[in-house]
């Protein structure tokens, strides 16, 4: 899923060179949003704008099939089993549908209308799935497309939700930071913290990070809301935090990229890309692979921030980068889908 797994991490432990070998590319029918590939097996599904989702074949970028709904699809899709799970917001009506597909057979399992517009990235968990629409509703859906729960925050919501210790948090366009519990949807905590969230959740370990719309960046004591620290960035963040072990990568629109600790929130380094960072950072060992708007893709050094390499694309970089059998997927506008093998 987008982040890998539900706390959303975005790191693969293996270092790289910086050199990158186009091994095949492919293009959809319309736009790329903030999200990512999903893999699965020997196949890569991707959705777009214009209401589709494409899959792919692993090793050559063949296309297997596609769905076409009306409205866009902004999120990345989930798989459980042989069911791929997607949300087609409406463009006309606020309101989605919620999807369960199987691929294996062709046939649509469940087809559910939800409050809302689907924005923002869904999660799976190990009996579900949770996601928010745009006007505060967040549900949780079995793995089978019935409802289990859903909550009523009444304010509007522009943040990803993630997930940890049986809690699903994510920010408001209030400043609040809201925390469900994952079994029985009731609300553990909401707490004002400042400007509007309008970027993604991302927890690790006891703490929630998430950046806000003056650029702040704050860890949150997961099972009581309370601050742990908070960085000011600048300018305002729409990226999804990443994490290892030791440190938190955070960029804005300024086109800042930080690394700071992240037990106490300290400075590591900081480095400027004259680009606008909104798109979350692939992390390795060695090297951080960052989606830059201004139509570029850096690799940084993640011990000291220095640019090592930049490349140059004919669009601007959306997707945040996957690795998964020593390819790395790339998107970029008008709908291109890029596969590299990277070489020392």
């Amino acid at each position: 899923m987008f982040g890998e797994v539900p706390g959303r991490k975005f790191y693969t432990p293996h270092s790289f060179g910086d050199s990158l070998k186009l091994k095949w590319e492919s293009e959809i029918n319309g736009s790329f949003s903030n999200s990512s590939v999903t893999c699965y097996d020997s196949l890569i599904f991707v959705n777009d704008l214009s209401g589709r989702v494409f899959a792919f074949y692993l090793t050559n970028g063949k296309e297997v099939g596609e769905l076409k709904y009306k409205g866009a699809v902004y999120t990345s899709p989930l798989i459980y089993k042989h069911n791929i799970i997607f949300a087609v917001s409406s463009k006309d009506e606020d309101q989605s549908e919620l999807i369960y597909y199987d691929f294996s057979n062709g046939n649509v399992v469940s087809d559910k209308k939800i409050k809302g517009r689907v924005l923002t990235e869904m999660l799976e968990t190990n009996d579900g799935i949770i996601f928010n629409t745009d006007i505060g509703i967040i549900f949780k859906f079995g793995l089978d497309g019935n409802k289990v729960w859903e909550y009523k925050d009444k304010k509007y919501i522009h943040s990803s939700p993630a997930f940890g210790k049986n809690i699903a948090a994510f920010g408001n366009d209030d400043g609040e930071i809201v925390a469900l519990s994952a079994i029985t949807g009731k609300l553990i905590y909401s707490k004002k913290i400042g400007p509007p969230f309008l970027g993604g959740t991302c927890i690790s370990g006891d703490a929630v990070f998430i950046g806000n719309d003056k650029g702040d960046i704050y860890s949150i004591k997961l099972e009581d809301g309370k601050i742990n620290w908070s960085f000011s960035t600048g300018s305002k963040i729409l990226m999804t935090p990443a994490v290892n072990d030791d440190e938190v990568i955070i960029g804005n629109l300024n086109g800042d990229l930080f690394s700071l600790n992240k037990e106490n929130g300290k400075l590591n380094w900081k480095t400027s890309t004259d680009g606008v960072l909104n798109a979350t950072p692939l992390l390795s060992k060695n090297l951080i692979f960052l989606p830059d708007f201004n139509e570029k893709l850096h690799l940084i050094n993640i011990q000291n921030g220095n640019i090592e390499k930049t490349f140059k694309f004919e669009g601007r970089v959306k997707l945040t980068p996957v690795y998964y059998f020593n390819l790395l997927f790339i998107g970029y506008d008008n709908g291109i889908l890029r596969a590299y093998e990277i070489l020392d």
